[in-house]
């Protein structure tokens, strides 16, 4: 530790004369008498621009639009908006009776290998086949049917009873 007192030493004094001399610059006020330098090409006045320079130069700061261009307000838009809305609604119940009955939606659920009836029942009441997925799955344990799942794709027409399901998932 002897040999490297003087290093030490040099270092500590060189930090406090770095900072001493940063203070220093960063207090001295710079001079505001002197005038910018002025460019010997003097800018155009706004007189002097066309009108395609005076849009080019105001569409740095702002949106330019011509005069034939039509703006609208975020109100004006919103009342637009919720006009033609109210427009195809009432379109679409004109249509509406027009239609013929519909028929329940099939649906198509694919049941992998390894899901347990829980799984499955959360199938079948994201896609409306049933209603309570707790019925499904007490009925499948009551009958214990929870390893004769058959995996691969069953067909449902619409909502069906709980007897349907069960042997619809059960059987091929």
């Amino acid at each position: 530790m002897m040999n490297k007192k003087s290093l030490l030493y040099g270092l500590g004094s060189g930090l406090i004369i770095g900072a001493v001399l940063l203070q220093l610059m960063n207090s001295v006020v710079p001079p505001t008498g002197k005038a910018a330098p002025k460019s010997a090409v003097p800018s155009p006045t706004i007189e002097d621009l066309d009108q395609k320079q005076v849009k080019e130069i105001a569409g740095k700061y702002f949106q330019v639009y011509d005069k034939a261009d039509k703006v609208y307000s975020q109100q004006q838009v919103d009342a637009l908006v919720q006009q033609k809305v109210k427009e195809e609604k009432d379109k679409n119940a004109a249509q509406a009776p027009a239609q013929a009955p519909t028929q329940p939606p099939e649906t198509y659920i694919y049941v992998s290998r390894g899901l347990t009836a829980t799984n499955v029942a959360d199938l079948l009441e994201q896609s409306s086949v049933i209603t309570d997925r707790k019925a499904f799955v007490d009925e499948m344990n009551k009958k214990q049917l929870n390893d004769k799942i058959v995996t691969g794709v069953h067909h449902f027409k619409g909502p069906q009873e709980l007897q349907q399901v069960v042997t619809n998932i059960t059987t091929q």
